[in-house]
């Protein structure tokens, strides 16, 4: 009105209507609320949430519209959904689940039975060469050790030391990868889409609350919503307006309305224009707005039938409009207005809904598919080759020939070479002489460099 009164130039002064209503007609043709006073000439303009309706227009004239709403239902928030204990486990199926338990029991066990039998593996190095105590790095219980640690991406101080260890590792953190990316993945979309921002309601459609005896269904006394649905001809709403005219559940204002879908727990909704139910949401965070638009309208300025005061209104309405005003306006005291976020139910989940049927799934052995035909081609690559290391290991011992133990002892000496005496290096042998060519026999001294061992 400060926007309107400046561009216009007039001032004004703000009145309640006496009774409190926006105005509707009676069985007497009279009309009550800020209709009636400005008819009668107490009010020259009625502001607020007035809605444009034929029956008004043939009464006052209305200006440009300001604002365009529909009707909804103002609801209190539901609880929040139990999760249960189980909440965690979600993010995978119970086949899966299953088949990684089993995975972890297979391969922790095969790793034990490469340490144990891998003629390759730690146990087999020397007590005197094993300075870090690497020996039981594979026993039973250390194996199952190693395969649950990578499973939590935690490290492991010795690593498998055989080609079969090392593949079945490999093949392990293969698996372990795309586990731990699709489970990380899959519990931030549940996480994401939890009961906080998708809570069940106790009725999903229009239908749901004519067939509700828990809820009861009230709106504005003497109201455009009201008058709406008495004169709808949809047969729900209809049937709707005469469940809700036996229950007499009318209220004076919207803030007893609100009141009572406050305290209510769930048990009674109203009927309210979108922008004012909008409004309330976002200064009372425990209520929200659900249900499909029905009834769309618009907000306008009523003044007397003829009055000049019309015609200038709607052209600073206009300019106001094209400037952008109003919606600034709009912003300020509607989204801006309040602290509570999630007031928009209709976005919600709805009755019979639960986290079973959002477009959220678990991950089930299909989808893993890739990652459990690596493991078990791992397992099978894994065990070939433990036989393979064992054969290999076998065939290279016995060919080993070994060492006579003959070899190990010096037990030959190279013989001393003869002495020989300075006598038989003088004499000399003639061709004449019958004893030429034939040496001297050996002395006992000679004797003793050539006989026996030394």
């Amino acid at each position: 009105m400060d926007k309107l009164s400046d561009s216009v130039g007039f001032k004004y002064d703000f009145k309640v209507a006496d009774d409190g209503q926006y105005g509707q007609q009676k069985a007497t043709g009279e009309w009550t609320g800020m209709i009636g006073e400005v008819i009668d000439g107490t009010a020259d303009i009625a502001a607020g949430a007035l809605t444009i309706t034929m029956p008004r227009e043939e009464e006052v004239d209305f200006t440009k519209p300001f604002m365009s709403t529909a009707i909804n239902l103002l609801v209190k928030k539901p609880e929040r959904m139990d999760l249960g204990l189980g909440y965690l486990v979600r993010p995978f199926s119970t086949d899966f689940w299953i088949l990684l338990l089993i995975s972890i029991v297979i391969v922790g066990f095969l790793f034990f039975l490469i340490g144990r039998f891998s003629p390759y593996e730690w146990i087999k190095v020397p007590d005197e060469k094993d300075l870090r105590g690497a020996k039981n790095s594979f026993s039973l219980r250390n194996s199952y050790l190693f395969t649950f640690s990578s499973l939590t991406w935690q490290g492991f101080r010795e690593p498998p030391r055989s080609i079969s260890g090392r593949l079945l590792a490999s093949f392990w953190w293969i698996f372990v990868l795309f586990t731990i990316v699709a489970y990380t993945a899959n519990l931030t979309a549940y996480l994401l889409a939890r009961p906080e921002q998708m809570p069940l309601m106790p009725f999903k459609t229009y239908e749901d609350l004519v067939e509700s005896n828990d809820i009861s269904v009230g709106a504005l006394n003497f109201g455009a919503t009201q008058d709406a649905l008495r004169k709808s001809r949809d047969q729900t709403l209809q049937n709707l307006w005469n469940k809700m005219s036996q229950q007499g559940s009318w209220v004076s204002s919207y803030y007893e309305g609100l009141q009572r879908v406050k305290k209510s727990d769930g048990h009674f909704v109203l009927f309210a224009e979108s922008a004012t139910a909008e409004y309330l949401a976002r200064k009372n965070c425990d209520v929200m707005l659900y249900g499909d638009n029905i009834f769309h309208k618009s907000y306008g300025l009523a003044v007397q039938k003829g009055s000049a005061l019309g015609s200038m209104l709607n052209k600073a309405i206009l300019e106001l409009r094209e400037s952008g005003e109003l919606e600034l306006l709009r912003q300020r005291w509607w989204r801006f207005a309040g602290e509570c976020s999630g007031i928009d139910g209709r976005k919600f989940s709805q009755k019979g809904d639960s986290l079973s049927s959002l477009p959220i799934y678990p991950v089930t052995l299909r989808d893993m598919a890739v990652a459990i035909l690596l493991l078990f081609l791992g397992m099978i690559v894994a065990v070939v080759f433990l036989i393979l290391e064992l054969i290999y290991h076998t065939i290279a011992t016995k060919g080993k020939i070994e060492k006579p133990k003959m070899l190990d002892k010096k037990i030959f000496k190279a013989p001393k070479v003869p002495k020989f005496t300075k006598k038989s290096k003088e004499k000399k042998a003639s061709p004449q002489d019958p004893e030429a060519g034939v040496s001297e026999p050996l002395t006992d001294e000679a004797l003793e460099g050539t006989s026996g061992e030394g």
